[in-house]
């Protein structure tokens, strides 16, 4: 025997079951429902003076549409659809068609067939140019009966037997429902003289005169197989689910829910790959990883088995390799695996690079970028020619690994314009929001808040349109709202962040509340409050939360949980330092650990040192905003020292900047260093002194007026106290009393527990 002959390729014996929809008892109804509509529309050709109105034929196509797409309903389902009152339906209509489903409940499998093969006989059969058949062929009902009588055809007696008894329990099940009990007996036992709508009330035949209804209750209904879904309307749900999960995560179904569907319909279509994608997705979504990971093996078994049960040339073969190699990648750099991540990155490259797919190795490079650290991202974003699409994703990613590498600003943002040239050409609004989110993030690690909130608020009013099965989804990036969450709580408005954070219900804006929560309590004194949203930040962003809890511990006066744990974060950032996050993370744990030493340790030389390092990161990184941070706290520290002129001098050097672009707790505190830097280089005595001490206490009530709005009520406390020293320091007794008795209402009405805030100059 020849060798060749031999060759059997066993891919090819794998069972696979084709693509034909089960006729359910759902179905049948549907074609009787589009049956009597198709008569009673051919009885009003015949007729003179006599039309169907728009609303009822507008509303019959809406309703049959909505029909063949959904997924199998009970009859009574069915029934409180067509008699609610959303659809306009003529009366005469639904007592045809409940006649029709008696009349196949009663006279068995011959009614049934008859249903469905006079359907196509009769309302398509086009008699000649000038009486053209009631419903086209190529229409979407033509299509959908023509179907339905090919696939019926199709079966075994044993089959249609079978199908039949699913019938009759279905029509059961939905006895006595709302449409029935609305007709009486009399107008199902005399149909024929129904005078409603006359000219279009058809005559029924012999067969329709109802009989004594069976009873049906012997059948089992466990040995009937019934199926729910048929795979063009899983396609069609797997589509819009798919689409929503990309451009509108908040209108597509919850995870609980869309994960229930998705295992009914791989119940009722195990070979249908998509749907298993569609669970990866929803599990990515959730990020449950075991759940992620078994539904994308299950989605590219299932594309393997179907691609090797037919004649596909093996291109094809390892497109479903490397396109399952890149959505593994993709997946494990999400759930932050990043050497595994590289692995599959390497697996779809070189697969890529085999097949030449341009379209999967820029992807793959993309993925590379996000995991590979600074060295792969400069190797994989090389410049080389993409499409539109992916040019525009590689210029995002090469901004951000230029902000890493401590790249001038105006080179990062001709990066980000170049990308948003590509993404306004060809309107693609998605990677537009992604350009708008990108500019928004680099903008706020600069420290050029309002720019940030400009982004933001764009984002967050650009609107994208985009038709998603039967309606219109309008929605907003999750990024804007976020964005803007963060601006109204930088600036102290918390009815503008409560309101933006009711809005926007995405994972970011829930880090943000809950971030910003924690910062009230902290400031007001509330560390139960403040611990309990610390707790919750955790589950978002492990290394914030725990600088919060170091900022929590310093204030409450523990000193050596408050280091430890920043230790923790700077140990962290030694190793990751190839995030922008954690860049500024870095330079908030040294400011905050100079806070610490400066309030427990009389060595100033150690926190000089360290605001020292801080502010060479921050101005590398050009972190501006935290680099005047860092001098503010710098100048505190040399007017403790008793450098009281050059403090003042670098207080005034860095105050422009935090008014433009810091907090409310921020502009606060520093324009009480100003002040008292102010009063520690004024006169001695005199008139000059009383100037500048009045002065100093015009300006102190803006400083009350920024406590006071983010509800620091110790610090609140502590300015009344030095307003009220100051205006007894020049005399003016009714003012001091004034603040004192102020200080007194403040301190009953809102009593705060012993912390080190009070000893905090900055």
């Amino acid at each position: 025997m020849e060798g060749g002959s031999d060759n059997i390729d066993f891919m090819k014996l794998i069972n696979t079951k084709s693509n034909v929809d089960n006729i359910t008892p759902h179905k049948i109804a549907v074609v009787a429902f589009i049956r009597e509509y198709g008569l009673l529309k051919m009885q009003a050709k015949y007729m003179i003076d006599c039309t169907m109105a728009p609303k009822y034929r507008k509303d019959f196509c809406i309703l049959a549409l909505k029909l063949i797409q959904c997924p199998d309903m009970e009859f009574k389902d069915l029934e409180a659809l067509l008699t609610d009152g959303r659809y306009n339906l003529l009366s005469v209509h639904l007592q045809n068609f409940c006649v029709r489903l008696q009349n196949i409940y009663v006279n068995g499998i011959n009614a049934l067939m008859d249903c469905v093969i006079s359907s196509v006989e009769k309302l398509m059969l086009e008699h000649s140019e000038t009486s053209p058949s009631v419903i086209t062929r190529s229409s979407i009902l033509g299509f959908y009966l023509r179907r339905t009588m090919v696939h019926l055809d199709r079966l075994t007696f044993v089959q249609i037997v079978s199908l039949y008894k699913s019938f009759c329990l279905y029509y059961q099940r939905g006895r006595p429902g709302l449409m029935m009990r609305s007709l009486s007996k009399e107008k199902l036992n005399n149909m024929e003289s129904q005078t409603v709508l006359r000219c279009l009330s058809p005559t029924l035949p012999e067969e329709n005169k109802p009989q004594d209804i069976l009873k049906m209750n012997a059948i089992d209904r466990d040995n009937l197989e019934e199926c729910q879904w048929s795979r063009k309307q899983a396609e069609l749900f797997t589509a819009q689910q798919a689409n929503l999960l990309q451009v509108n995560e908040n209108k597509a179904l919850q995870p609980r829910q869309m994960q229930k569907t998705i295992m009914q319909i791989i119940h009722d279509i195990p070979e249908y790959p998509d749907v298993h994608f569609l669970s990866f997705l929803n599990c990515i979504r959730m990020k449950e990883f075991c759940g992620a990971q078994d539904s994308l093996y299950n989605c590219f078994d299932r594309t393997m088995s179907s691609t090797c049960g037919t004649s596909v040339v093996c291109n094809d073969k390892n497109k479903n390799f490397r396109y399952a190699a890149l959505n593994r990648a993709a997946m494990h750099t999400k759930f932050g695996h990043k050497a595994v991540a590289m692995e599959s990155v390497r697996e779809a490259v070189g697969a890529a690079q085999e097949a030449g797919d341009g379209a999967c190795l820029a992807a793959a490079g993309a993925w590379g970028a996000l995991a590979g650290g600074r060295a792969r991202r400069a190797a994989l974003l090389a410049r080389a020619p993409r499409p539109p699409r992916h040019a525009a994703a590689a210029a995002q990613l090469m901004a951000q690994h230029a902000a890493v590498n401590a790249a001038k600003p105006a080179h990062i943002f001709q990066i980000i314009n170049k990308g948003a040239s590509i993404n306004y050409l060809h309107s693609m609004t998605d990677l537009t929001m992604v350009g708008l989110a990108n500019t928004a993030a680099l903008w706020a690690l600069y420290g050029k808040t309002e720019m940030a909130s400009v982004s933001s608020q764009l984002l967050l009013n650009l609107n994208s349109k985009c038709n998603v099965g039967t309606g219109r989804v309008w929605h907003a990036s999750e990024s804007g709202g976020a964005g803007a969450l963060a601006a109204a709580a930088w600036r102290g408005h918390a009815a503008l962040a409560a309101a933006l954070a009711s809005r926007a219900a995405g994972p970011a804006a829930r880090a943000l509340a809950a971030a910003h929560h924690a910062t009230f309590a902290l400031h007001a004194g509330k560390w139960e409050e403040a611990e309990q949203s610390i707790k919750q930040l955790a589950s978002f962003d492990r290394w914030q939360s725990q600088l919060l809890k170091a900022e929590m511990y310093f204030l409450k006066g523990d000193a050596t949980d408050a280091l430890e744990c920043l230790q923790d974060i700077l140990d962290f950032c030694k190793t990751e330092d190839d995030t922008l996050h954690y860049v500024s993370l870095r330079v908030k744990s040294m400011i905050m650990m100079s806070e610490v030493q400066q309030s427990f340790s009389s060595i100033q030389s150690t926190n000089i040192m360290l605001l020292n390092e801080a502010l060479s990161v921050a101005k590398k990184y050009h972190l501006h905003y935290l680099a005047a941070t860092a001098e503010m706290h710098i100048a505190n520290v040399q007017l403790h020292m008793g450098c009281t002129k050059n403090a003042l001098l670098l207080v005034r050097k860095v105050l422009p900047s935090v008014m433009a672009h810091g907090s409310a707790y921020d502009l606060a505190r520093a324009l009480l260093l100003y002040t008292k830097c102010r009063i520690a280089t004024a006169p001695t005595a005199g008139e000059p002194r009383v100037q500048v001490i009045q002065s100093c206490c015009e300006a102190l009530e803006s400083v009350k007026e920024n406590f006071s709005k983010i509800g620091a009520h110790s610090r609140l406390l502590q300015t009344w106290y030095l307003q009220a020293q100051l205006y007894n320091d020049i005399g003016n007794y009714a003012s001091r009393n004034q603040c004192a008795w102020m200080y007194r209402q403040l301190e009953t009405q809102n009593p705060i527990e012993p912390s080190n805030m009070l000893h905090i100059m900055y």
